[in-house]
């Protein structure tokens, strides 16, 4: 492979990369706008527990197995059904987490939207403790949870967001309004310009000289 070829492979990858990243930001930045919030008391979906901070930090820990203990179930009902799609839409919604102070910084814009993710997640393990069959793993799982909450002082923590309680029709998106005062955002957006920047230049070298713009000096 020559030079000039590896480098179009590399745009290629560069440039799939920017359009999920692009895709993420698309997906998340209007989520409030697309799913308005019902008035007080109104409920659209399955009623979510609020989360407190430090019991989200260990509760974000286990998202995963409970998503798997949950697309385990052998009997599934509604209410399984929407907390599924919830934790999952929201978690993307929330980038996957992904910038950095996501869950342990409540300055962070994407705080609120961390705090609902997990909420659903905890919210769906306590429904599956309550399903018919064997849930000795979903019960031995929450007890896991409670004794690492126990344990260690942080986990007690609270923030703005913790008595927020939510609802699995509405997706919460990033505050975005945030951003600009929250140097890890700043940060990551700075460098996902960066490396837009970087693709465009490497798709820019990968286009043979032909097809090229012609620049404003070429009579």
């Amino acid at each position: 492979m020559t030079a000039r070829s590896e480098r179009c492979v590399i745009a290629r990858r560069w440039r799939n990369g920017l359009i999920v990243a692009a895709a993420i930001f698309a997906a998340s930045a209007p989520a409030h706008a697309h799913h308005p919030r019902p008035q007080q008391g109104t409920l659209i979906g399955v009623e979510i527990p609020a989360i407190g901070h430090g019991e989200m930090l260990a509760v974000a820990t286990y998202r995963s197995d409970i998503l798997d203990l949950a697309r385990g179930q052998v009997r599934t009902d509604p209410t399984l059904r929407r907390l599924m799609g919830f934790v999952s839409l929201q978690h993307f919604a929330c980038l996957w987490g992904l910038v950095p102070g996501s869950l342990t910084d409540e300055a962070s814009p994407f705080n609120e939207c961390s705090h609902a993710y997990v909420a659903g997640a905890r919210a769906l393990l306590a429904h599956m403790g309550t399903m018919p069959g064997d849930q000795s793993a979903a019960k031995a799982l929450e007890a896991r949870i409670a004794a690492d909450i126990a344990a260690d002082p942080v986990f007690a923590a609270l923030c703005a967001n913790s008595s927020e309680t939510f609802d699995s029709g509405v997706i919460i998106g990033p505050e975005w309004g945030l951003a600009p005062s929250h140097l890890p955002t700043v940060l990551t957006g700075l460098f996902l310009l960066a490396l837009a920047a970087g693709g465009a230049w490497l798709l820019w070298r990968c286009l043979p000289v032909a097809n090229r713009p012609a620049s404003s000096g070429t009579r």
